[in-house]
């Protein structure tokens, strides 16, 4: 039989569950007045996005936005008339700003400066 084993703070605050905080929809539709898609959260929460910001949608008249379907639980939203996919997490970090992308421009901007001086800068040989 198993010995038992108390559970430290840290062990159970490494191993606990962590809240679900992925964005989800729960609904969406296409605003004509603010020509914007809203997509309402399952948390409650709603957000509006500009057309021009979403890709694959910038060109998309409101009579192709008739008609906007949840998918995936949640996870992304199928405008039939332009088989247009959009991943709702990756609408909220590209619209409202996603660290990756600012990484991503901060490394082409040292990879531009460092390109302009030669190339990348040599190890010296302690860090090696």
């Amino acid at each position: 039989m198993g010995e038992f084993k108390p559970v430290t703070t840290r062990t159970f605050e490494k191993t606990r569950r962590r809240p679900n905080t992925a964005f989800r929809a729960a609904s969406a539709r296409y605003d004509a007045g603010a020509d914007q898609l809203v997509v309402q959260l399952t948390n409650g929460a709603s957000a509006g996005f500009p057309l021009t910001s979403i890709q694959g949608l910038e060109a998309a008249t409101p009579e192709d936005l008739k008609r906007i379907e949840v998918q995936g639980r949640g996870y992304g939203l199928h405008v039939p008339l332009l088989d247009a996919d959009i991943s709702v997490s990756r609408l909220f970090l590209d619209v409202l700003g996603s660290n990756v992308m600012s990484r991503a421009e901060r490394r082409a901007t040292a990879s531009r400066a460092n390109g302009a001086k030669g190339g990348r800068p040599k190890a010296s040989p302690q860090a090696l």
